[in-house]
C-alpha cells in the first residue's frame, strides 16, 4: 500500500487507557486527519483518568455481554470506511462484533489488520486455537512483540503467506528519560519496587511471602498499584508484622509520583505474569525478578534477558524468590550493568515512538 492512496486507517478498541494514548498520539501526528481510532468508554480506574478529548479519539457505544465469554461492541458495525482504507481490529476473539466487522470491511474493499496477542498469561488453549482460525479472517496480522511473530511463524503460521509482523509493545519513555535518576547502587538501599494491578495474574502475595525470609530482611517492598483484595492484603502485611517493610502507595498515573519511588529502587520485582510493568520498570533501569514460566506472561516478557536485563525465580516458589532478589541485591556490579541493558532496551525498542514507526512502516508498505 502507498502513501500516494492515503488511505483512512482506522482502528476499533474496546477502551483507550492512558499508556496507549502517546502511541495514538505519535500515529495522528504523523498520519493527520485520515487516522482516527474509535472506542467504547469504560472504567479501569486510574488507567483511564485524565484522558483528554482527542481530535483522533472517537466514542462509540459501549461493550455489552451477549452471553458466556462473548461480548459486542455496540456501534462497531457503523464507522466510516470504504476501498482501500485500512481497519483494525483488537484481537479480541471473545468480542463477536471484532469479527463481523472484519467481514464487512473485507466485503468493501477494506484492508483489514489484527491487532493482538500470539499468547499470554490469561491465554486458555482453546481460546488459543480460535484466536488462531478467526485471525485468518484479516489480510494481514500485528503482534505484540517480535518474539511472537517468530513464535506463529514456527508453529500454527508457518504456510501464513500474509504480512506478519509486531509493534513490540511499549510505554511512553518521554517522560520517565526527563524524570529518571542515574542508577548508583550505594544511594538505592534494599529498596524492592511492585507496580502494577494487584489482580490475581500478579501473584503480590508470593512477594509478600518472600518478604518473612530471613534472607530479606533488610529489604523494603514498596507496591505502587491497587485492586480488589487491596484492603486483604493490607492486613495481611499487619498480622505478620511486615507494616514497616511494605509502603503500600496505592494506584496512580503521575509519573513524576512513580519516578520518586522508582529512583529510589534497587530491583523491580513482579511475581506473577508481568505485562507492561516490566517495560515501564526498565526504562527506569531498574532489574528485574520474574519468573521463569515464560508462557505464564504476558507478551512483554521479550524484553525481559536472563543475566542481562534480571534474574528470574521457580515460578510460585516463594523461598527461591526471597533467593534472588538476595543475591541481586547484594550485587551491586550486576545491577548496574542490568540497569544500563534495561534503558537500552526501553529507549530504543519498546516505546510509542517506535510503535508508531512500526505500524506507520507496517501499514504504508
Amino acid at each position: 500500500m502507498t502513501k500516494e492512496s492515503k488511505p483512512r486507517i482506522v482502528i476499533v478498541q474496546p477502551v483507550v487507557p492512558n499508556y496507549r494514548k502517546a502511541f495514538f498520539s505519535a500515529l495522528a501526528e504523523n498520519l493527520g486527519p485520515r487516522f482516527s481510532v474509535y472506542s467504547s468508554k469504560l472504567q479501569m480506574g486510574v488507567l483511564t483518568e485524565n484522558l483528554h478529548n482527542e481530535s483522533w479519539s472517537h466514542p462509540i457505544g459501549p461493550t455489552k455481554r451477549l452471553f458466556s465469554g462473548a461480548e459486542w461492541q455496540s456501534g462497531a458495525l457503523s464507522l466510516p470506511f470504504s476501498h482501500d482504507d485500512v481497519v483494525v481490529v483488537s484481537g479480541a476473539p471473545r468480542c463477536l462484533s471484532n469479527i463481523a466487522l472484519l467481514l464487512l470491511a473485507r466485503i468493501r474493499g477494506a484492508r483489514t489488520v489484527w491487532w493482538g496477542q500470539y499468547w499470554s498469561a490469561t491465554s486458555r488453549f482453546h481460546r488459543f486455537i480460535l484466536r488462531m482460525a478467526l485471525m485468518r479472517i484479516a489480510n494481514a496480522v500485528l503482534f505484540y512483540t517480535d518474539a511472537e511473530v517468530l513464535k506463529y511463524k514456527s508453529g500454527f503460521g508457518n504456510s501464513d503467506r500474509r504480512p506478519i509482523a509486531a509493534l513490540n509493545n511499549g510505554i511512553d519513555v518521554k517522560p520517565i528519560q526527563k524524570l529518571r535518576a542515574n542508577y548508583t547502587p550505594n544511594k538505592r538501599g534494599y529498596n524492592i519496587l511492585f507496580i502494577g494491578r494487584l489482580t490475581e495474574k500478579s501473584e503480590i502475595s508470593l512477594l509478600l511471602q518472600a518478604m518473612l525470609n530471613p534472607q530479606l530482611k533488610k529489604a523494603t517492598l514498596h507496591i505502587i498499584g491497587e485492586g480488589s483484595n487491596t484492603a486483604i492484603l493490607n492486613k495481611w502485611t499487619q498480622d505478620n508484622d511486615l507494616n514497616s517493610r511494605v509502603v503500600w502507595h496505592g494506584a496512580t498515573v503521575d509519573e513524576a509520583y512513580i519516578a520518586s519511588v522508582a529512583n529510589k529502587a534497587s530491583i523491580f520485582c513482579y511475581p506473577g505474569g508481568v505485562g507492561l510493568s516490566l517495560i515501564h520498570a526498565m526504562a527506569y533501569g531498574l532489574p528485574s525478578v520474574v519468573h521463569d514460566d515464560l508462557l505464564s506472561h504476558m507478551p512483554e516478557i521479550a524484553a525481559f534477558k536472563e543475566n542481562i536485563t534480571g534474574l528470574s525465580f521457580k515460578k510460585g516458589d516463594s523461598d527461591g524468590l526471597a533467593k534472588t532478589l538476595s543475591s541481586l541485591l547484594e550485587n551491586s556490579e550486576m545491577r548496574i550493568q542490568m540497569s544500563h541493558a534495561s534503558i537500552e532496551l526501553a529507549d530504543t525498542e519498546y516505546n510509542t515512538d517506535s510503535m508508531a514507526k512500526r505500524f506507520i512502516e507496517f501499514i504504508d508498505h
